[in-house]
């Protein structure tokens, strides 16, 4: 991979003016949400064009990233715009130091925390609301990267995972379950620590609305899912059947094939990270499926990335 420093190519200025239209859309505000006059002067000016304000109401002193996840950090606007847009590209976070010029270490824990913060916007208080969906699993090896075992007994886990059977979290093959709407084409993905059951169905219950026709696989996972009053269409794979007309239309409506398809592209996002930590696996699957529902990183996204903020008086 050929590198390409990109430090020293950005603009100081606009990056901060994107910076305050994300964070601050109607004005800058103290962190107790008194709003910026127009006609002030700042307080400390010398890491222009972020400049320290201090409020004439409350007397504290704040500046654009006060009450977010950059507040007390020296990296300048220039630089964190570009760990936004990898971040939310998902761009090898080495590639990202490289061409920042900045610590990986450091680059790699803060990037942690953007994704935690996304994965925790993630859009959860309603159901998909297609009349037909469909769900499936993953299963994604994932082990402990990066972290000692001294333990002769824990060893770590082999390049290549073979193991078969089912994967589970304990057997560092984490399974991902997956619902899509065929309508809205929205997923949800789920991190689970096994396919059972009583895993399974209460999440296919939280992602589907009652109504929804579900197609999945034959796994026994999704066999009380009629129980629940939903319709329940399956494909055997075991016996080669990836498709099926139930209604005689000339149209094989029963099968799993557009969440299968969202699988290859998961796949091909997490491999540019050579490896992902199992505790840090649903970070990256939640901005994966954030970039997947949006297309393209809205304001309101990227405000979520770094944190919410006050921006009413208290």
């Amino acid at each position: 991979m050929i590198r390409f420093s990109l430090h020293e190519l950005l603009c100081p200025q606009k990056s901060y003016d994107l910076l305050l239209d994300v964070l601050h859309p109607t004005g800058l505000v103290c962190p107790h949400g008194h709003p910026l006059p127009p006609n002030q002067a700042p307080h400390d000016r010398h890491r222009a064009p972020l400049v320290d304000y201090r409020c004439r109401q409350c007397g504290a002193v704040f500046n654009l990233f006060t009450d977010t996840i950059w507040e007390k950090s020296r990296l300048t606007c220039d630089k964190i715009v570009p760990i936004l847009q990898g971040v939310a590209q998902g761009k090898p976070t080495l590639q990202l130091a490289d061409e920042l010029n900045l610590d990986y270490s450091w680059l790699l824990k803060r990037r942690h925390q953007l994704q935690a913060q996304a994965q925790s916007a993630l859009p959860r208080d309603t159901a998909l609301p297609d009349a037909v969906t469909e769900a499936d699993e993953m299963f994604q090896n994932s082990g402990e990267k990066g972290e000692k075992h001294d333990d002769p007994a824990d060893p770590p886990r082999r390049r290549a995972n073979k193991r078969r059977g089912r994967g589970t979290m304990d057997n560092d093959r984490p399974p991902i379950l997956g619902v899509v709407g065929r309508t809205t084409g929205r997923i949800r993905l789920t991190v689970c620590d096994n396919t059972k059951q009583e895993t399974i169905q209460p999440q296919v219950e939280l992602d589907t609305v009652s109504t929804t026709t579900l197609h999945t696989d034959e796994s026994s996972a999704y066999n009380r899912i009629p129980d629940t009053g939903r319709d329940h269409g399956t494909v055997c794979h075991s016996r080669h059947e990836w498709a099926r007309d139930d209604n005689g239309d000339g149209i094989r409506e029963v099968h799993c094939n557009t969440m299968e398809g969202i699988w290859t592209g998961l796949r091909n996002f997490l491999r540019l990270f050579r490896g992902v930590h199992k505790k840090y696996l649903a970070q990256y699957v939640a901005i994966f499926e954030w970039a997947h529902n949006l297309k393209e990183a809205t304001r309101d996204y990227l405000r979520r990335l770094m944190g919410r903020f006050t921006s009413e008086p208290t």
